[in-house]
């Protein structure tokens, strides 16, 4: 899956399709210390399904959200095999229909014949009063041993010798918005600390870690990060190992480096560009590659959807447009990088 540097000097346009049917977004290698050491493996990010069986559309096309996970689903049986899938929260959307959208979820992933995890969302622990039929406690029941148990929402495993990934639960119920409670930054504390002689760790959460843009640090947007981000990026600079930090929730393609670590904020299933991410971790560094939807329609009308909603006007109001640069991949490092070791 390797891609070379002048292949990605081609990619489509925004919305083009690659040979295979897959949209090749990008990749970015980000090298390690001790990288020798450690097998290859490679594993999906799925993020921002918002499944909702009979769902209204926004910038979100919760209307066609069921056939843009079908659609993923079949995407990711087109590539190599990988060795576990993490679902990284907003699998299903809060409301009337939720059940019903979980008993659809299940349904599909038991076919999968690799492991997967799952992180909470926002969506999974904000039930509506009197609507929802469905909150934190039973999606933890639904996904017992899928890194998730009764009481526990954090959760780590090693996926290759020498290799921590760690999902750290960073959602507030009822609330968009992540907070590290004192609680859970004591575990991942402990989890760090017990594993820094792993040569690479890689850590997971929902709400962002890092801003994106400007815009993330205003109220209007600040619903997209950890309210305590800082302090948790303090928390892993102090552990060399830490390389990799993972996100969704902001539906947005992002790749940003702060010192040692690499944060990649990865785009939604259910938002324009509707891809999901893969990355593979080989010697010389870990491959990050944007894997983009076949049903072109249903992509275009996700297209039109982003650039009508509010959402795209709160990011430029003057030319609302632009937001698909941004949830696409802003920079050229956001689609193509290479750092060197």
């Amino acid at each position: 899956m390797r891609m070379k540097r002048r292949e990605f000097l081609k990619y489509m346009a925004l919305g083009g399709i690659g040979l295979s049917g897959l949209t090749k977004l990008g990749e970015i290698v980000v090298p390690f210390a001790e990288a020798a050491a450690i097998p290859q493996f490679s594993f999906a990010h799925i993020t921002d399904l918002h499944l909702d069986v009979r769902g209204k559309s926004n910038w979100q096309y919760r209307g066609k959200s069921v056939t843009l996970f079908i659609d993923a689903l079949r995407q990711l049986g087109r590539l190599q095999k990988m060795n576990f899938i993490l679902f990284g929260g907003d699998q299903i959307q809060s409301g009337p229909n939720d059940r019903e959208s979980l008993t659809v979820f299940q349904t599909w992933v038991a076919q999968l014949d690799v492991p997967y995890y799952m992180l909470l969302g926002n969506s999974e622990v904000s039930p509506i009063p009197g609507v929802s039929k469905l909150g934190r406690e039973d999606y933890l029941r639904m996904w017992n041993g899928r890194g998730l148990r009764q009481g526990r929402s954090s959760w780590a495993f090693d996926p290759a010798p020498g290799v921590r990934f760690i999902g750290f639960d960073v959602t507030v119920d009822g609330r968009p918005y992540g907070e590290a409670t004192p609680k859970g930054l004591r575990w991942l504390e402990r989890e760090l600390a017990s594993n820094r002689k792993k040569e690479l760790i890689i850590v997971a959460t929902h709400q962002l870690l890092l801003p994106t843009n400007p815009l993330d640090l205003t109220p209007a947007w600040s619903l997209w990060l950890v309210r305590n981000h800082a302090q948790v990026r303090e928390l892993l600079d102090r552990f060399p190992n830490v390389r990799l930090v993972l996100s969704g929730h902001h539906h947005a393609t992002r790749v940003q480096t702060e010192g040692r670590i690499t944060y990649v904020s990865d785009p939604a299933i259910v938002t324009y560009p509707c891809a999901f991410r893969i990355f593979t971790v080989k010697r010389d560094g870990i491959h990050l590659m944007n894997i983009g939807l076949d049903d072109r329609a249903t992509v275009s009308r996700a297209r039109d959807l982003l650039i009508a909603d509010p959402y795209a006007r709160m990011y430029d109001p003057d030319d609302p447009k632009n937001v698909l640069s941004y949830t696409m991949g802003l920079t050229d490092e956001d689609r193509e990088t290479f750092i060197q070791l």
